[in-house]
């Protein structure tokens, strides 16, 4: 008798023991500790710290919002989030293991995504005005992809009122997140000209063709990358000369342009420029691969001022000097620009920017 209770009190035992295992919740994993969201090529690279454990995956989640933006658990501790609207973002990640997801992380840095929708550009000197308007259009599913350009530029001469038009549609084609080519339309759509992008591996630009209505190559510009951020730009096309800009973080600090020109070839002439920057953002900053077919012109910041000497066969032949007053949005990208020039001190108004933004 004694026996048999005993084996009913062991057995009472380990059923509430079993019972009790099996209501025993699981303990969810730590949430990352850290992470980081930075734009690149086209939308937000998130990365965060890993949590350790066996077949621990990750959630990430934007502005708050309870719905998770990866489409599949994600197995690393890093994610790219595809932009399709602009505005600002933050993010915050989960880890999961066992079926049980953790409370969310700290918070990610906000990201601020802004691109230009309308640009109005004006020009002045002692013989004509021109006024240029620019309208872009961006790829919906991927905002930073630019679908096209609408151009209107109308040229006032001062001394006989003469107006005249320019209208044109730039229709931008991508290789992943290269430009690979910008076709040039008239408003009947028929082509006027497009400019052909070819790269290297490391995604230098290293040719520009262009080329006429027809297909027919005009001209092509080349480019060759040295040491200390140096790029030689070199043409076929009559009288180019040589270019040699100087890059210094992101930004071009300095050209020297030499020439002889076919009608005059024992002159030479050299003209050197530096330039200084502000510490903000340009406006095309976030535009998915413009920046890049842009050398000569693209820089990280916006222009602050440059000098221009010039030399003729050895001789001092002209300088000028040029300087731009600027206004930003609350994120620090440009909504108006005045630029003057003049010696010895820039001082005449001879251009005129206005910006908005999506």
């Amino acid at each position: 008798m004694k026996k048999n209770i005993t084996l009913l009190f062991v057995s009472f035992f380990i059923l509430v023991s079993c019972s009790n295992n099996e209501d025993s919740p699981i303990a969810p994993p730590t949430a990352p500790v850290t992470i980081k969201a930075a734009l690149n090529g086209g939308g937000v690279d998130v990365s965060w710290s890993v949590v350790g454990g066996t077949g621990v995956t990750y959630n990430v989640y934007r502005n708050g919002n309870p719905v998770k933006i990866n489409a599949v658990p994600l197995t690393e501790a890093k994610f790219k989030d595809v932009l399709t609207s602009t505005g600002s973002f933050t993010y915050t990640v989960t880890a999961n293991s066992g079926g049980v997801e953790s409370a969310k992380g700290v918070v990610s840095e906000k990201v601020i995504l802004e691109l230009p929708k309308t640009r109005t550009v004006e020009l002045f000197n002692t013989i004509e005005n021109t006024k240029s308007e620019y309208t872009y259009t961006y790829d919906a599913t991927n905002i930073t992809k630019i679908i096209s350009q609408t151009i209107k530029s109308t040229t006032t001469r001062l001394d006989d009122e003469t107006v005249t038009v320019y209208d044109a549609i730039a229709k931008y084609t991508y290789n992943e997140d290269l430009i690979t080519k910008v076709t040039y339309y008239n408003v009947d759509n028929t082509v006027k000209s497009s400019f052909e992008y070819v790269y290297n591996s490391k995604k230098d630009l290293i040719s520009m063709i262009r080329k006429e209505s027809d297909g027919s190559i005009d001209y092509t510009i080349n480019y060759a990358y040295g040491t200390d951020g140096l790029i030689t730009e070199t043409s076929d096309y009559p009288d180019w000369g040589t270019w040699v800009y100087t890059y210094e973080k992101g930004n071009m600090v300095k050209y020297v342009h030499s020439v002889s020109f076919s009608f005059d070839p024992s002159t030479k002439l050299v003209e050197t420029s530096d330039f200084v920057y502000d510490t903000k953002n340009i406006p095309t900053k976030n535009i998915l691969g413009f920046n890049t077919i842009l050398i000569g012109t693209n820089s990280v910041n916006n222009e602050a001022g440059f000098s221009v000497i010039v030399n003729k066969n050895g001789n001092l032949a002209n300088t000028r000097l040029s300087k731009s007053e600027y206004t930003y949005n609350e994120n620090g990208y440009v909504l108006t620009r005045m630029r003057f020039h003049g010696k010895p001190s820039p001082t005449v108004l001879n251009e005129k920017t206005a910006i908005t933004y999506y």
